[in-house]
Parts: C-alpha cells; structure tokens; sequence
C-alpha cells in the first residue's frame, strides 16, 4: 500500500526549508524531499525521506509513484538566473524538461488516486520583462502584463507556468 505524502522538490533552498518547517509544524502527512544536495540534518529529521536525485531521473519518479500517493507537489527545484546564463541549454533542460517530468508524475498519480494532484509552482519576477525604470512608471502591474522575459531562467518559468496551465485543463492537475 502506497503512504500519503506530499513531495517538495528543491527543498534543500531557501523556500524549501521555510516550507518543510511549515508543513512539519502541521505534521497532518509525511513529506518527502527531492533535491541534489541533502538537506541540512535539523530540517532532515523532519521528513519522511529524503531522495538524494534529480528531477530529470524519470525512473527515480516512477519508484517514488510506486511508493507513495502524492496528492500535493511543490516544484522548486530550478536551475536560477546566474547559472542559467552561462548554460541556456542546461537550464532548459532541467527548468522545462524537469518540470515537464514533474508534471507527468502529478498526471500519473492523479490517475491512480483517483483525483486531480495539487501542483504549486511558484513564479519569479524574471518571467517580467521590467527594468527599474519601467516598473516604477507602469504603477501596478498585472499578472499578464510585461511578459517578455529577458533571461534564460525567466523564459523558462514562464513557459512552465504556460505548461502547467496546460496540465490543469487537460491532465487533472491543479496547478
């Protein structure tokens, strides 16, 4: 029998740690952790597992599919700004293909518990095309204003936020 949880990706970053605190505090499902580095041992002990891998390992996902009912993602796991520029086609990769296998594994055990996967991915203001100047004049900017991305990682989360938009009418995933 396959054990409820919720998997957070990326959780060894700054919003991942803040987040398994959380989520540990509230102690209602165990909490499983994909990331490339371990996590500090403080917030380790707070998990059920922690997976050592990459989001780009599809087998690595289908064993975790296999070993637990997920019915809440949280996809941090990213290739940033920085390191984006200097490997464009390293951080589409990982940004987009990586997300797009993350997407597939929420499809997957939607299909086998039977219900939509909660999927949270947070955006980045590097999906907005502003400078300084141009956000101080524009005032308040909506969520579909300024949408052209000046950076590999920006391109990338936009793009993704696309894709899951895609997944939650097709694929029965909330995203």
């Amino acid at each position: 029998m396959r054990k409820p949880a919720v998997l957070i990706t990326g959780a060894s970053g700054e919003i991942g740690h803040g987040l398994i605190e959380r989520l540990a505090a509230d102690g209602d499902r165990a909490i499983v952790t994909l990331d490339l580095a371990a996590l500090d041992p403080s917030l380790g002990k707070k998990v059920h597992r922690e997976v050592i891998g990459s989001i780009m390992d599809r087998p690595l996902l289908d064993r975790l599919l296999s070993e637990y009912e997920v019915d809440l993602v949280f996809h941090l796991a990213a290739l940033l700004s920085t390191r984006s520029e200097f490997s464009p086609l390293t951080a589409h990769e990982v940004n987009v293909g990586g997300t797009l296998n993350l997407l597939e594994f929420a499809q997957q055990q939607s299909a086998s518990n039977g219900r939509p996967v909660v999927f949270l991915y947070p955006s980045s203001i590097a999906v907005y095309g502003l400078t300084r100047e141009t956000k101080l004049g524009a005032g308040k900017v909506r969520e579909d204003q300024f949408t052209e991305s000046t950076t590999m990682y920006g391109c990338n989360k936009l793009y993704c936020e696309q894709l899951g938009r895609y997944y939650a009418r097709h694929e029965c995933v909330l995203v």
